[in-house]
């Protein structure tokens, strides 16, 4: 597809999400009424919308679902008039249960920049990140070259840069060629994550000049950015997220007028706007309130320090939305702790060993039978976080299964290839360790490092001291755990980048090597930083210098600890009678 087909798309537009529009002293239009169905939010190309919000309130899962990275969760998404997932709408998919894909048509819609954007370069020079960034578009030769040269000069480079590579550049010299592949496809819309983090003031100048100068030229622009004051001075328009995974639509002006529209979204206002909101209360322009040469001569009026009348705060009511939650906004608080964080950690894994003793010592079907249901029931009953292992554990099974018929292929002495015995044996042996494995992957999700470390400390303190062999072993297990569900987070999260920049939404062999290659090697140069960074912190902690660090005692074993430990040995028991 190429890029006039892109151009053809205008608006974005996100329908599920419960909004209200903001006002000059917060006078709310509910635009959705008393029904169920929230009117759109309708963002225009052309324009830059900044989206704040506190931190943990989903403004990244948002950003992350309108460029199809993430399921919907409730939400419809469209680029003009193009849907961003396919297989109905997303309430349909709600109720049916239906996976929706992204629809590869809108995915070229946007260039996307997530948050550490320079750790998702992979390729040996800027010349075929660039290239890599531009395929999907299917551009002609000359095209490329042209689109090329401007990214790079919207980061104030030249061609001399294309045939640099990236993994010998500083930091600041890989972001800017991260920004540089955001800036070289045409597409219509730029999603920014945190684009200014570690930037200079210079750079965060620059790119500044760069969104505003593409949004005059008719490109729409979403940015998530805790720099505030900068971003502010760039807004066309700003989507304020609440703490309830809704949103509050207002524009720059509205919040310089009444600057507690933060604090409904949960926010502090910072000390700048509250000087911006004297000034604006004083008649000084919106536009010379972001003029450095108007706000300085304007600044000796303030003769007492800014702040905002907290009795005139108070008088404004925060808006509510008392309709009921959306999908989106559920998701936002679904992810309830699991109850085994209630049990002593030493007790959770004493239950896990045991129950995989049973599991691993069955020698018939009946028996695997059993353990697989009480298993199926131990992690529903015990919220075992098992959805983000879905790719490890689909590939898994088939291997298993796939093991399991090479093993029954060959002479069964009845004239036949293939011997149902052994393939049923092998399945048999296989499958014992697959349902141990379910029953422990989400233990470590489930039970955090810190509690299980300190409760060995517990376990192998003496006279209030852990030896060294005891501070060893116990630092060898918790940064196995710790590590599983960093690693899986890193993963999953470079995937989804592959995807944005790569555009890939089929399922080929090819485009599976593919994407492994783009993933990998990120994924690979982000597990060596984390080790540096693991070593660091281990070193300034003293670790290995301590000999004997004093014990804390944080967890107590108690009454339930007993029982679900002699459930366990009761299983174990029972299966082998």
């Amino acid at each position: 597809m190429g890029a006039g087909a892109c151009r053809a798309m205008n608006n974005l537009t996100i329908q599920g999400l419960r909004f209200i529009q903001a006002g000059l002293h917060i006078e709310i239009e509910r635009l959705s009424g008393d029904s169920q169905t929230p009117e759109p939010i309708v963002l225009p190309q052309g324009e830059i919308t900044v989206l704040l919000g506190a931190n943990g309130v989903g403004k990244t899962r948002l950003m992350e679902i309108i460029a199809g990275l993430r399921e919907p969760s409730g939400l419809a998404v469209r680029y003009g008039d193009v849907d961003l997932w396919t297989a109905g709408s997303a309430q349909a998919s709600i109720r049916s249960r239906a996976r929706l894909k992204p629809n590869p048509q809108a995915l070229l819609a946007y260039s996307y920049s997530c948050q550490s954007p320079e750790e998702q370069l992979f390729a040996r020079s800027v010349k075929e990140e660039l290239l890599y960034t531009l395929r999907p578009y299917g551009l002609s030769e000359g095209e490329q070259h042209v689109r090329m040269k401007a990214a790079l000069a919207a980061v104030g480079w030249d061609e001399s840069w294309l045939a640099r590579d990236p993994f010998f550049m500083s930091g600041g010299e890989r972001r800017r060629t991260a920004l540089a592949c955001l800036f070289a496809p045409p597409a219509d819309w730029l999603l920014l994550d945190e684009p200014t983090a570690g930037l200079d003031a210079d750079g965060q100048e620059q790119l500044g000049k760069q969104l505003k100068r593409l949004a005059a030229q008719g490109q729409g622009v979403l940015l998530i950015s805790h720099e505030s004051d900068w971003a502010l001075q760039l807004a066309s328009r700003i989507l304020l997220m609440t703490q309830d995974g809704s949103a509050m639509l207002c524009t720059r002006e509205m919040l310089l007028a009444e600057p507690e529209l933060l604090v409904t979204a949960g926010m502090d206002v910072p000390d700048w706007l509250r000087i911006a909101h004297r000034l604006h209360r004083m008649g000084i322009s919106s536009d010379g309130i972001w003029s450095l040469s108007e706000l300085a001569g304007a600044l000796p009026m303030l003769q007492a320090p800014a702040r905002v009348n907290q009795a005139d705060t108070a008088n404004h009511s925060a808006p509510t939305i008392q309709a009921a939650r959306t999908p989106f906004q559920a998701r936002i608080a679904e992810d309830k702790p699991s109850p085994l964080i209630k049990f002593d950690p030493r007790s959770v894994w004493l239950s896990y060993i045991l129950i995989s003793a049973a599991i691993l010592t069955q020698s018939t079907w009946l028996g695997v039978g059993v353990m697989s249901i009480l298993t199926a029931i131990s992690i529903i009953v015990g919220r075992i976080p098992l959805r983000r292992w879905r790719s490890a554990i689909i590939a898994l099974a088939l291997f298993t299964l796939s093991l399991s018929v090479f093993a029954g292929v060959g002479p069964n002495g009845h004239g036949g290839y293939f011997s149902p015995s052994s393939f049923l044996e092998s399945l048999q042996s296989l499958v014992r360790p697959f349902i141990a494995m379910l029953l422990g992957l989400g233990l470590p999700l489930a039970v955090t490092p810190l509690r299980l470390r300190r409760s060995l400390e517990q376990l192998l303190g003496f006279w209030g001291k852990v030896p060294l062999w005891g501070t060893k072993m116990i630092l060898t297990v918790t940064l196995l755990l710790r590590f599983i569900p960093v690693l899986l987070s890193e993963w999953e999260r470079f995937g989804r980048v592959t995807m944005a920049r790569g555009k890939q939404t089929r399922r080929t062999a090819r485009n599976a090597i593919r994407q492994l290659r783009e993933t990998a090697v990120p994924f690979m140069l982000a597990l060596f930083r984390l080790g540096e960074q693991v070593s660091d912190a281990l070193e300034s902690r003293g670790v290995g210098r301590k000999r004997q660090p004093t014990l804390l005692v944080t967890e107590k074993w108690k009454l339930r600890d007993t029982m679900l430990a002699a459930s366990g040995l009761a299983v174990l028991l029972f299966i082998r009678l």
